[in-house]
């Protein structure tokens, strides 16, 4: 007896849902850059307020099509939180929830799931080099 693959397709629904959630995203991510920028979470290090409206885009648009394509999408969302940070974008919070929305996604949609545990132990693995690579910098090169 072979088994056959259950294939999940979002529903309309699902999809309006996706894009709904990136809308209020967006607007959550422009107002965290805002706030943060004010509160001056990197201090004198902190990239240009303009980098953080490029980065809300990036990190959020994905999402609108997170369960079509959610390998993809959770790529380009870590790619783009890793960059943010090492910048130092003045956004911190909407990113990070974009990021486990992102890898959740992957889990719970990807139809191949020996697909979706290389894309998310890829990007465990990943993170635990961005950070080493961050800590070094920060600690010997700063």
């Amino acid at each position: 007896m072979s088994a056959v693959p259950f294939l999940r397709t979002p529903t309309e629904r699902e999809r309006r849902g996706d894009i709904v959630l990136a809308v209020v995203m967006f607007v959550g991510a422009v107002l965290s850059a805002g706030l943060s920028s004010i509160a001056q979470v990197y201090g004198d290090e902190q990239a240009p307020l303009w980098t953080a409206l490029v980065y809300a885009v990036v990190v959020t648009a994905p999402l609108a099509v997170r369960r079509r394509w959610p390998g993809t999408v959770a790529v380009i969302v870590v790619v783009a939180y890793f960059i943010a940070v090492t910048i130092r974008v003045p956004e911190i919070y909407v990113g990070n929830i974009a990021m486990f929305i992102a890898i959740y996604t992957a889990g719970a949609w990807m139809n191949d799931r020996r697909r979706a545990v290389i894309v998310r132990i890829g990007i465990i693995v990943s993170m635990f080099v961005w950070l080493l690579i961050t800590m070094y910098r920060d600690a010997y090169l700063e």
